[in-house]
């Protein structure tokens, strides 16, 4: 009898999580049909990010580059590499 009882709690849990899969899925689904991304948005622009890559192949310093744009210095090595 125990082990009935748990198989059919086992079975409800399934689909309970199966049905919050679903519903996650349609949900980022329609975030994305509506242009809507998750995360935190960038520090810089592509522009931005190509600008340091152009002002570190003249040898100027990461710190100095972050000082330009207005973010750090880890902040520019992350759009370097």
């Amino acid at each position: 009898m125990g082990t009935a009882m748990l198989t059919i709690m086992a079975a409800f849990a399934q689909l309970e999580r199966d049905t919050m899969v679903e519903r996650t899925r349609a949900g980022l689904a329609a975030a994305a049909a509506h242009n809507r991304h998750g995360g935190r948005p960038r520090k810089i622009d592509d522009a931005a990010a190509a600008r340091a890559k152009e002002l570190k192949g003249k040898g100027i310093s990461a710190s100095d580059i972050g000082k330009m744009l207005g973010v750090s210095r880890a902040t520019v090595y992350r759009y370097l590499i």
